[in-house]
């Protein structure tokens, strides 16, 4: 369960971190540039890891360790986000992050999440997030440890991809 201090923590880092590719302040605008790659269908765990990792290393900070726990929590809010179509939902407040990992069993003292929809890989989501300042807040949050990560593709909407990054500090 996520105590009170780690929930105002989790909002204001949780609240900074949304991403879209192409996509101005508005998400219901249309997309601007989306590069013609091929869009990756799955999201190798071990891979975010790396990347973030390697990232963070430059900045003198430890690396995460990937927890499964936190994949299944992650992939889910990313297939839900994809249901919907739309990155800003109740689900991606302090309230709501509190809210999944404790339905998911998962006790953290710490909480942070960052999301991005339209990027079609990997690579150039993590790029998004460290190249956004409340995004790059998150990955370089030297209290978390854990990380999870997830992704949820559809053919409808705006975005297509969906992309879920969830950091802890487990109690």
């Amino acid at each position: 369960m996520l105590k009170p201090v780690s929930v105002v923590l989790a909002l204001s880092l949780a609240l900074s971190g949304c991403g879209m590719l192409g996509f101005g302040g508005n998400e219901d605008a249309p997309a601007l540039t989306v590069p013609r790659v091929a869009r990756e269908r799955t999201v190798n765990p071990a891979q975010a890891a790396e990347l973030i990792n390697a990232h963070r290393r430059a900045k003198g900070l430890s690396a995460l360790t990937v927890d499964p726990r936190l994949n299944a929590i992650a992939a889910d809010t990313a297939r839900e986000l994809a249901r919907r179509d739309r990155l800003k939902t109740e689900m991606h407040t302090a309230g709501g992050l509190g809210a999944r990992l404790s339905k998911a069993g998962y006790s953290a003292s710490r909480a942070a999440e960052n999301l991005g929809a339209g990027y079609p890989t990997l690579a150039m989501t993590v790029e998004g997030w460290e190249n956004s300042p409340g995004h790059n807040k998150n990955l370089l949050n030297g209290e978390m440890t854990h990380m999870g990560i997830g992704l949820a593709l559809t053919d409808k909407g705006k975005f297509h991809s969906y992309w879920v990054l969830l950091l802890a500090l487990p109690d």
